[in-house]
């Protein structure tokens, strides 16, 4: 008899234009990509991943989901069966931190609450000592909203994409496996 495998369906929420497709890029194929097209509606992709201390292998069937807001009415059938949500902002826009209330209440409504990270990205275009989103207010608002962890991440340089889908997968199946 082998062991199951855990499968795990997530999806990446967030603004127009705060890296989420690139997010995916740095991940899976360890590259940046500067001119990734505007997703469309939504794209999928799976990766395996083995995670310390689980025996069975994991699969992400990973969604990226369109953010701009004449998608709204589409993306709310991709949310059905996801176990996972990572909220996406722009550390260089404070207004894509500001919507994270929209998108949350959006998949909130739709499949309740699930297990969530909050990923800040762009960490490569802030100035350390000039921050417009604080990272104490990124730190209160993961509490606020109960996510598993706050990443700041570079798609460009690759800084801290991988930690956002180790930690959600951990989360996820921490609630979903006996």
């Amino acid at each position: 008899m082998g062991i199951k495998s855990a499968f795990y369906k997530i999806c990446i929420v967030g603004d127009f234009g705060v890296g989420k497709s690139t997010l995916l890029h740095q991940y899976l194929e360890r590259r940046f990509i500067s001119n990734v097209q505007s997703t469309i509606g939504s794209n999928f992709f799976v990766k395996h991943l083995k995670i310390p201390n689980v025996k069975s292998m994991v699969t992400l069937q990973i969604w990226d989901l369109a953010g701009q807001d004449h998608f709204k009415w589409v993306r709310q059938a991709f949310y059905k069966g996801a176990k996972g949500i990572a909220f996406v902002f722009d550390l260089s826009r404070k207004e894509t931190f500001e919507h994270l209330a929209s998108w949350i209440e959006e998949v909130e409504n739709t499949i309740g609450i699930v297990p969530r990270i909050l990923v800040g990205n762009k960490l490569d275009l802030i100035n350390p000592d000039e921050r417009t989103i604080p990272e104490q207010d990124c730190l209160t608002y993961k509490q606020k909203i109960k996510a598993c962890s706050y990443e700041e991440t570079s798609a460009k340089s690759g800084t801290g994409v991988e930690k956002i889908f180790y930690n959600l997968t951990r989360e996820m199946n921490k609630k979903f496996r006996n």
